[in-house]
Protein backbone atom coordinates (compact mmCIF):
# COMPACT_ATOMS: atom_id res chain seq x y z
CA UNK A 1 0.00 0.00 0.00
CA UNK A 2 0.92 3.37 -0.95
CA UNK A 3 1.56 5.73 1.92
CA UNK A 4 2.63 9.37 2.46
CA UNK A 5 3.21 11.41 5.52
CA UNK A 6 2.22 14.74 5.64
CA UNK A 7 3.71 17.16 8.24
CA UNK A 8 2.70 20.55 9.94
CA UNK A 9 5.55 21.56 7.52
CA UNK A 10 4.14 20.56 4.70
CA UNK A 11 0.87 21.94 5.34
CA UNK A 12 1.93 25.32 5.50
CA UNK A 13 3.72 24.68 2.36
CA UNK A 14 0.55 25.14 0.90
CA UNK A 15 -0.16 28.54 2.54
CA UNK A 16 -0.16 31.54 -0.21
CA UNK A 17 0.46 34.77 1.46
CA UNK A 18 -1.12 38.30 0.98
CA UNK A 19 1.05 40.43 -0.44
CA UNK A 20 3.15 42.67 1.80
CA UNK A 21 6.04 42.46 3.70
CA UNK A 22 6.67 39.39 6.51
CA UNK A 23 9.82 38.63 8.76
CA UNK A 24 11.41 35.85 8.07
CA UNK A 25 14.47 34.01 8.83
CA UNK A 26 16.79 31.99 6.55
CA UNK A 27 16.99 28.35 7.48
CA UNK A 28 19.30 26.98 4.57
CA UNK A 29 21.85 28.56 1.56
CA UNK A 30 22.38 25.69 -1.26
CA UNK A 31 23.31 25.85 -4.60
CA UNK A 32 22.81 23.79 -8.12
CA UNK A 33 23.32 23.93 -11.57
CA UNK A 34 20.40 25.95 -13.42
CA UNK A 35 18.00 23.16 -15.95
CA UNK A 36 20.43 24.35 -19.09
CA UNK A 37 23.70 23.54 -17.28
CA UNK A 38 25.26 26.38 -17.76
CA UNK A 39 25.05 28.14 -14.78
CA UNK A 40 24.27 27.79 -10.72
CA UNK A 41 21.30 28.96 -9.07
CA UNK A 42 21.76 29.41 -5.42
CA UNK A 43 18.60 28.27 -3.14
CA UNK A 44 17.81 30.63 -0.53
CA UNK A 45 15.67 28.66 1.86
CA UNK A 46 13.38 30.64 4.41
CA UNK A 47 10.92 30.45 7.15
CA UNK A 48 7.91 33.28 8.13
CA UNK A 49 8.29 34.32 11.68
CA UNK A 50 5.99 34.78 14.54
CA UNK A 51 4.34 38.53 14.49
CA UNK A 52 2.25 40.69 16.59
CA UNK A 53 0.96 42.18 13.49
CA UNK A 54 -2.23 40.15 12.75
CA UNK A 55 -1.87 40.98 8.85
CA UNK A 56 1.88 38.96 9.37
CA UNK A 57 0.84 36.54 11.82
CA UNK A 58 -0.52 34.23 9.06
CA UNK A 59 3.37 34.24 7.73
CA UNK A 60 4.25 32.18 10.86
CA UNK A 61 6.64 28.60 10.02
CA UNK A 62 5.34 29.36 6.53
CA UNK A 63 8.69 27.56 4.00
CA UNK A 64 9.56 30.44 1.46
CA UNK A 65 12.02 29.57 -1.82
CA UNK A 66 14.35 32.45 -3.91
CA UNK A 67 16.69 31.35 -6.49
CA UNK A 68 19.53 33.59 -7.89
CA UNK A 69 21.28 33.23 -10.61
CA UNK A 70 25.07 33.60 -11.76
CA UNK A 71 23.57 35.15 -14.96
CA UNK A 72 21.73 38.04 -12.75
CA UNK A 73 24.15 38.81 -9.55
CA UNK A 74 22.29 41.80 -9.00
CA UNK A 75 19.02 40.14 -8.36
CA UNK A 76 20.54 39.35 -4.77
CA UNK A 77 21.65 43.72 -3.65
CA UNK A 78 18.94 43.98 -1.84
CA UNK A 79 19.12 40.38 -0.32
CA UNK A 80 22.95 40.85 0.79
CA UNK A 81 22.25 44.65 2.30
CA UNK A 82 18.90 43.02 3.84
CA UNK A 83 21.51 40.93 5.61
CA UNK A 84 23.89 43.38 6.69
CA UNK A 85 26.63 43.27 3.87
CA UNK A 86 27.36 46.34 1.82
CA UNK A 87 27.24 47.02 -1.83
CA UNK A 88 28.32 49.42 -3.53
CA UNK A 89 28.78 50.40 -7.20
CA UNK A 90 32.04 48.71 -7.62
CA UNK A 91 30.47 45.41 -6.77
CA UNK A 92 32.11 42.48 -4.66
CA UNK A 93 32.10 39.43 -3.93
CA UNK A 94 30.01 37.99 -1.20
CA UNK A 95 29.04 34.84 0.60
CA UNK A 96 25.47 34.16 0.80
CA UNK A 97 25.81 31.17 2.78
CA UNK A 98 27.01 33.06 5.55
CA UNK A 99 23.59 34.65 5.97
CA UNK A 100 21.84 31.51 7.19
CA UNK A 101 20.22 32.57 10.83
CA UNK A 102 19.63 36.10 9.65
CA UNK A 103 16.05 37.71 10.13
CA UNK A 104 14.71 39.87 7.67
CA UNK A 105 11.49 40.78 5.68
CA UNK A 106 10.66 39.08 2.44
CA UNK A 107 8.02 40.91 0.32
CA UNK A 108 5.78 37.77 -0.99
CA UNK A 109 3.53 38.76 -3.48
CA UNK A 110 0.96 35.41 -4.52
CA UNK A 111 1.87 34.76 -8.27
CA UNK A 112 0.42 31.20 -10.57
CA UNK A 113 2.85 28.77 -10.73
CA UNK A 114 1.58 26.07 -13.40
CA UNK A 115 -1.71 26.05 -12.68
CA UNK A 116 -1.83 26.87 -8.73
CA UNK A 117 -1.03 30.02 -6.56
CA UNK A 118 2.41 30.20 -4.90
CA UNK A 119 4.46 32.47 -2.67
CA UNK A 120 7.12 35.10 -4.78
CA UNK A 121 9.94 36.75 -2.84
CA UNK A 122 9.87 39.49 -4.66
CA UNK A 123 12.23 41.80 -2.46
CA UNK A 124 14.07 41.86 1.09
CA UNK A 125 14.85 44.59 3.53
CA UNK A 126 16.41 44.76 6.92
CA UNK A 127 14.15 43.62 9.77
CA UNK A 128 13.49 46.98 11.83
CA UNK A 129 12.96 46.23 15.87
Amino acid sequence: MAKLTITPQDMKRSTVLDQGWYPVEVTAVTEEPNAKGDSTNIIVDLVGLPSSDPDKAKGAGVPLRRYFTEKAPSFAVTYIRACGGSVTDAGGTFDIASSVGRKLEAFVKPRPYEGRMTNDVADFRKLEG
